[in-house]
């Protein structure tokens, strides 16, 4: 593990992978735009680092192939107790491996080789929604609730819940729910939430919303919900139940 020297202003990054040179190449190239890094070579040391570092990082830059704990393996582990967001590095650019890295929770993937300039954006896209967030939750004193029936959504602190049952959602499971729960019973577009939700540049892949909104029914369900609420028009978008007067 190498990190930079310490400066409260200054976002941690966490970076994990295997090929030193990638690691130093991130690492120097995110110090230079104003970030603190830390690394690791592996998933099980990554994760060893994770627990100890106080704060913890804001964002990690997470390789898939690995030796012993690969990505896959560190991401599950890691979203049994933190949804900090994650961008996978993989050199495999087939579609099951994406759709793999999204249902396990990563919140971006970069196929490798990769510009230094499209992940320094990538991260400062997910930092400023975290930011914002942040900052919102700050000036609020009281939290606008964004309610359909007994799903209730709080921005400011990232709160979801079905009547009293907390549920836990990613930052991009969190912003696609919310921008149907903000209009119940109507069809959002597809193109529409992935360029609230991911940005423009993700335009046209729809595999991002087939496992973000699997998951996000998998959870609801789990909540004691009906996972059904939410449907998908084929071509079109994605809609939810109108609770309201079911539940009154």
């Amino acid at each position: 593990m190498t990190t930079s020297s310490p400066h409260a202003a200054r976002p941690l990054i966490l970076i994990i992978d295997d090929e030193s040179r990638i690691r130093r190449l991130v690492a120097a190239n995110l110090e230079t735009l104003g970030y603190d890094t830390a690394q690791a070579a592996d998933g099980e040391i990554g994760f060893q680092i994770w627990e100890r570092l106080d704060p913890k990082p804001q964002l990690i830059v997470l390789d898939l192939m690995m030796p012993g704990m690969d990505g896959f393996a560190f991401l599950q582990k890691l979203r049994e107790e933190s949804e900090v967001p994650v961008i996978l590095l993989t050199a495999r650019s087939e579609l099951s491996d994406k759709t793999k890295c999204l249902s396990a929770g990563a919140d971006d993937y970069l196929v490798k080789p990769f510009a230094m300039e499209e992940l320094a954006a990538r991260i400062a896209a997910v930092l400023r929604r975290t930011s914002a967030r942040a900052s919102a939750a700050n000036r609020s004193s009281r939290a606008e609730e964004f309610v359909n029936g007994p799903l209730i959504l709080v921005p400011e602190k990232r709160e979801c819940r079905w009547g009293t049952t907390p549920i836990r959602l990613s930052d991009t499971e969190f912003r696609l729910l919310l921008a149907l729960v903000k209009h119940p019973g109507a069809v959002i577009a597809h193109d529409a939430l992935i360029r609230e939700v991911w940005g423009a540049e993700h335009l046209g892949e729809l595999s991002l919303l087939r496992v973000a909104f699997a998951r996000i029914r998998r959870k609801l369900s789990d909540a004691g919900a009906d996972g059904s609420v939410i449907s998908s028009y084929s071509g079109v978008g994605y809609v939810i139940t109108d609770l309201s007067e079911s539940f009154d």
